[in-house]
C-alpha cells in the first residue's frame, strides 16, 4: 500500500538538514558519554526529582534517534549525501520485488530510487528505542513540574518527538516494518492526547494507524482506531470500517449495534440504511429492520433507495403476502427513481422464480386443464419479468456480477419463450463480459 506513504510523505515529509543548511554532524563518542551521564543523573534520588534532568535526558535521546540522520532531508540524492558523508559502499538491493540503489556506512544503510532517496536501516543504534525513551523521560518531567515551570519547554520537546516518530513510522513502513511503523504512529496520538497539547485530534494519522492495523490483521486494534475516529470526524464510512472489522471477528452483535450507532447519527445515509438493513437480514432480525426503514421513509419519503430496502425485508418475512407487499416495495422504489438497476432486477427474479415453479409443477400435472392454466400463468410471469431484466441490464453500467446473473435469467426466460435472437444476442453478451 506504498499510495499511502506518498500521501502520508506530502503530509508529513522529512525533517532534517536542509541543502543549504550547514551540516554540524552529532559527535558519536560525546553522545555515548551524555548518555552514560544521564543513567547516573535519574538514578541520584535527588537529581532524579528535578524535572529538568529529565528534560535533557529526553532531549539526549532525540540527537541519539538522529545520529546519523541529521542530514537527511526530502528529495536528497546520492551527491548530496555523499558530499556530508563521504565514499560508501555501493551495492544493489531487492525489497518488495522493488530493486534499491544502498549506500553503506558503519551504522546506516541508505536506498535509493531513481536517485532519490525513499528509507535508510540503522544497523547500530547508540541506544535501543530512543523515542520511546525520550517519550517516558518527558512524561516523567510533566509529572515532577507541578508548578507547570517547563510547560513550554515540554510543549515544544513533545512537537519534537512527534516529528521524528512520523519521520521513523513512514521509514518503517517502506522498509516493511509494519509493527515498528504502527508503533511508532501510536505513540504519536498517545502524545496528542496529553492535556498539555490540548487533546489535538489527528485524524489523517489514526486513519493511517487504523489501516497499518488492518494490513496487520490485528483487527482489534484497527477497531480501537476507527472508533476513535468515529468520534472526532464526520464520515458514516467510518462506521462502514469498523462493522466490516467485526464481521472479520464473527461478532456480528457488534457489527449491529455499530451500525445502529451509525443509524442514529447518520439516519439519512443510504450506505448506513443498507448495510444496517443488510446486517439484520442476515442475522434474521427481520422486524427490527423494518422498524428501521419504517423510520427512515417517514422521514425520507422521496428516496427510492428505501423503498427497496423495505422490500428485500418483506420478502424475508413470513407474510403470506409478503411477495406482493416486496413487489409494491420495489415497485414504488423504481417510480421515485427510475434509475435503480438492482430493484428492476429484484422484481423481473421474483417473476420469474414464480414462473419457473409454475412451469416445473405443470410438468408433473395430470390435468390437463389445469397443467394448461398453470402454464398460462407461468408464461404471463416470464412475460413480466422480460421487461424488468432487460431494463435493469440496460441501466447497470458497473456491476458486473448483477449484469452476469441478468443475463443468465434472460437467457432461460428468452429460450422458454423462443425469443431465439434474443437468446442469442444474450448469449454473445455473456461472452463479452
Amino acid at each position: 500500500m506504498k499510495h499511502l506513504l506518498i500521501i502520508c510523505l506530502a503530509v508529513i515529509g522529512f525533517t532534517g538538514l536542509k541543502a543549504q543548511d550547514v551540516f554540524v554532524p552529532i559527535n558519536y563518542k560525546a553522545l555515548e558519554k551524555k548518555i552514560q551521564k544521564s543513567e547516573l543523573e535519574i538514578a541520584d534520588p535527588k537529581k532524579g526529582a528535578d524535572p529538568k534532568i529529565w528534560i535533557k535526558r529526553g532531549e539526549i535521546m532525540l540527537t541519539s534517534n538522529e545520529v546519523d540522520l541529521e542530514q537527511v532531508y526530502e528529495g536528497m540524492s546520492p551527491t548530496s549525501l555523499i558530499l556530508f558523508y563521504k565514499d560508501p559502499v555501493i551495492t544493489t538491493e531487492e525489497l518488495d520485488e522493488r530493486a534499491y540503489d544502498v549506500y553503506t556506512y558503519p551504522r546506516v544503510k541508505f536506498y535509493f530510487e531513481n536517485s532519490i532517496l525513499v528509507m535508510w536501516k540503522k544497523t547500530t543504534w547508540i541506544y535501543e528505542s530512543p523515542l520511546q525513551e525520550a517519550y517516558n523521560s518527558f512524561v516523567k518531567a510533566l509529572e515532577l513540574d507541578v508548578a507547570g515551570k517547563n510547560k513550554a519547554k515540554l510543549t515544544e520537546e513533545f512537537e519534537e518527538l512527534k516529528s521524528q516518530l512520523k519521520k521513523n513510522g513512514i521509514n518503517g513502513y517502506y522498509l516493511g516494518e509494519k509493527e515498528s511503523a504502527l508503533k511508532s504512529f501510536e505513540l504519536v496520538l498517545t502524545i496528542n492526547k496529553l492535556s498539555l497539547l490540548n487533546d489535538i485530534k489527528d485524524t489523517v494519522l489514526i486513519q493511517y494507524a487504523g489501516i497499518i492495523a488492518r494490513e496487520l490483521n490485528q483487527i482489534d486494534r484497527a477497531i480501537m482506531h476507527y472508533k476513535d475516529l468515529a468520534k472526532i470526524d464526520n464520515q458514516p464510512n467510518t462506521y462502514l470500517l469498523i462493522k466490516e472489522d467485526y464481521l472479520k471477528l464473527k461478532d456480528t452483535t457488534n457489527a449491529i449495534s455499530t451500525m445502529e450507532a451509525a443509524f442514529e447519527k447518520y439516519p439519512d445515509t443510504l450506505n448506513v440504511v443498507a448495510n444496517l438493513v443488510d446486517l439484520y437480514i442476515r442475522n434474521n432480525k427481520i422486524q427490527e429492520g423494518l422498524t428501521t426503514i419504517n423510520s427512515t421513509l417517514e422521514k425520507n419519503p422521496s428516496k427510492g433507495e428505501f423503498y427497496y430496502w423495505k422490500g428485500r425485508l418483506l420478502l424475508n418475512t413470513e407474510d403470506d403476502d409478503r411477495i406482493t407487499k416486496a413487489l409494491e416495495s420495489y415497485e414504488k422504489a423504481v417510480s421515485i427513481n427510475p434509475d435503480l438497476y438492482y430493484a428492476y432486477y429484484d422484481i423481473g427474479f421474483i417473476y420469474f422464480l414464480q414462473g419457473q415453479d409454475l412451469f416445473t409443477r405443470s410438468g408433473e400435472e395430470a390435468d390437463k386443464k389445469y397443467r394448461e392454466e398453470m402454464i398460462a400463468v407461468a408464461t404471463d410471469n416470464y412475460n413480466k419479468a422480460l421487461p424488468n431484466l432487460e431494463k435493469a441490464l440496460e441501466l447497470n453500467k458497473t456491476n458486473k456480477e448483477i449484469k452476469k446473473e441478468t443475463l443468465d435469467t434472460l437467457k432461460r426466460v428468452y429460450y422458454k419463450l423462443q425469443l431465439m435472437d434474443k437468446y442469442d444476442e444474450a448469449t454473445e453478451m455473456m461472452k463479452n463480459l
